[in-house]
């Protein structure tokens, strides 16, 4: 995961719902889905594949709930493993937890 934010949601923020790896959730989240091992996410980013065993092969399936506040800081509201719980009742939960927090972090800043 770190892998991913950092050589992905980092370098595109909410521009990552134009991908594969993003989705627009509307009320101010978007989703970022992680389906690739650390090794696939840092070729696509054009780094050179590493050698020997790849410690990452097992496949992941992670969401990370977020919001673009401003032009360059991306709040991480929520995430979950979905690859453990796939179930849709365990999606909408997680969703409804990062608007909670989105409009618990919101209602901060107006005080």
């Amino acid at each position: 995961m770190g892998v991913a934010l950092y050589e992905v949601l980092q370098h595109m923020g909410i521009d990552v719902c134009e991908t594969e790896f993003g989705k627009n959730l509307g009320r101010g989240v978007f989703e970022f889905r992680v389906r690739q091992t650390a090794s696939e996410i840092l070729a696509r980013r054009g780094h050179p594949k590493q050698s020997g065993r790849d410690p990452d092969k097992a496949d992941i399936l992670l969401r990370v709930y977020c919001h673009a506040y401003g032009e360059k800081v991306v709040l991480l509201v929520a995430a979950y493993d979905k690859g453990k719980d796939p179930s849709r009742k365990r999606e909408n939960s997680e969703i409804a937890l990062a608007r909670r927090r989105l409009a618990d972090f919101e209602r901060g800043h107006k005080a």
